[in-house]
């Protein structure tokens, strides 16, 4: 009996025993050709067999009597059911992962399209550089005992079982596989679902491809709060820039005539992506006005003034009474309270009000990834098979801090600190 691997040409030999079994163990994820040959009977071949991780494939094979040289081929079999164990998976397969629009094409949302998989999020959301663990419920489980695994490593962060180690480059994948329940004793980690991350690799022959995915503000609409601002500068969409590109090439490691001549021992897969995300964030806020950097708090006396939606009253310290005007003399002014507000940004000029908001700022935001993975597979015999898999990430982030309360606090007799902020 021959098992041959279809994308690297890999042949594993197995014999039956006096009872007609077989077994073929540690093959790896992919597509096999299974053929049998007995004198007396017609030569069996069935093309097609998927094995998916965790799982067992069963062929059972029918020898029909006659001549080597007929042969009983089947090209296209039903999907099998597992009857080997009681474990319950199913599978995110090529083909899918391949033709379905992934906003931001980060493959962690893909055990959604599976049943039993429910998740605050959803397979649309824009996530590109995500290092969450998809907050998924699995036949209703709790969201943090999931495990999540690439090609059988462990992926969560112990410190931090809401994350992953790095965000996954879906052009690596091979398949995604989620074991719902009544998982063998090798995955006793985790009390909920375990989702299963295969990567790709070499074969037989070359394979390649190159990609760019992006977005632009020249294709997007202004927000409903930039239009209202009355500002000339934000009539416009803010400017975004998002760019997704790489390549990946896989393929057989020979030299002709001397070193695996026949492809089917050494292998090699490379897939290089850069994610580059220049947005511009918008934010506002309610801060102090000007007035109120000289002690005149006036405004307050308006019940609809912007800050509490009611009348303040500022009262003086040393005798409980207001004062007059609701404005605190100058000489009384604590240096402290005077700090505090000028470390506040000023209102901005122009701003038409939006609820209880006086200032907007739109400051840049930009993130920058890039995710290089390196496969090899070496198959030295029939018994045995290496595998060797590294992926290195770099995230960077360069983000402005912006901010304002809604909280004033004036302090009196109290002694003076020199206060800064940088």
């Amino acid at each position: 009996m021959k098992i041959r691997n279809e994308a690297s040409g890999a042949t594993f030999q197995s014999k039956t025993n006096e009872r007609g079994f077989y077994q073929a163990p540690n093959l790896v994820t992919g597509i096999y050709t299974v053929e049998v040959e007995s004198p007396g009977f017609k030569k069996f071949s069935e093309a097609n067999v998927k094995l998916d991780a965790a799982s067992t494939a069963t062929v059972n094979i029918e020898l029909v009597v006659g001549s080597l040289a007929e042969s009983v081929d089947i090209v296209a079999t039903a999907a099998p059911l597992q009857t080997d164990s009681a474990q319950v998976g199913r599978v995110v397969e090529t083909k899918q992962i391949e033709d379905l629009t992934l906003n931001g094409r980060n493959p962690l949302y893909l055990p959604l399209l599976l049943a039993g998989v429910n998740s605050s999020s959803s397979i649309a959301t824009f996530d590109p550089d995500g290092l969450g663990n998809g907050n998924f419920s699995i036949n209703g489980g709790r969201t943090d005992e999931n495990g999540i695994t690439v090609d059988g490593a462990v992926a969560l962060r112990t410190r931090a079982n809401g994350a992953i180690l790095g965000t996954l480059n879906v052009d690596t994948l091979q398949e995604v596989q989620v074991l719902t329940a009544d998982c063998s004793a090798e995955y006793g980690r985790v009390s909920g679902g375990q989702i299963r991350y295969i990567t790709k690799s070499g074969g037989h022959d070359f394979h390649g491809g190159l990609w760019e995915y992006f977005k632009n503000d020249a294709l997007n609409t202004n927000t409903w709060a930039r239009n209202a601002s009355g500002i000339a500068s934000q009539a416009s969409p803010t400017p975004y820039r998002f760019n997704e590109f790489g390549y990946s090439i896989g393929g057989p490691v020979f030299i002709p005539g001397k070193f695996n001549a026949d492809r089917n021992k050494l292998f090699f897969f490379h897939s290089l992506q850069f994610i580059k995300w220049h947005q511009y964030s918008t934010s506002t806020a309610t801060v102090p006005s000007l007035a109120m950097r000289q002690g005149d708090f006036s405004e307050l006396l308006n019940p609809a003034n912007i800050y509490f939606g009611r009348t303040r009253v500022i009262n003086d310290p040393a005798t409980g009474a207001p004062f007059p005007g609701n404005i605190i003399p100058k000489g009384r002014l604590s240096p402290n309270g005077v700090a505090l507000l000028n470390t506040y940004p000023v209102p901005t000029p122009g701003l038409s009000i939006v609820g209880a908001t006086n200032w907007t700022s739109t400051g840049p935001d930009p993130r920058d990834t890039s995710q290089d993975t390196f496969k090899i597979d070496y198959r030295p015999n029939n018994k045995n098979t290496f595998s060797v898999r590294a992926t290195v990430y770099e995230f960077h982030e360069t983000q402005q801090f912006r901010g304002a309360f809604n909280l004033v606090q004036l302090q009196t007799n109290r002694p003076n600190y020199t206060w800064s902020q940088a």
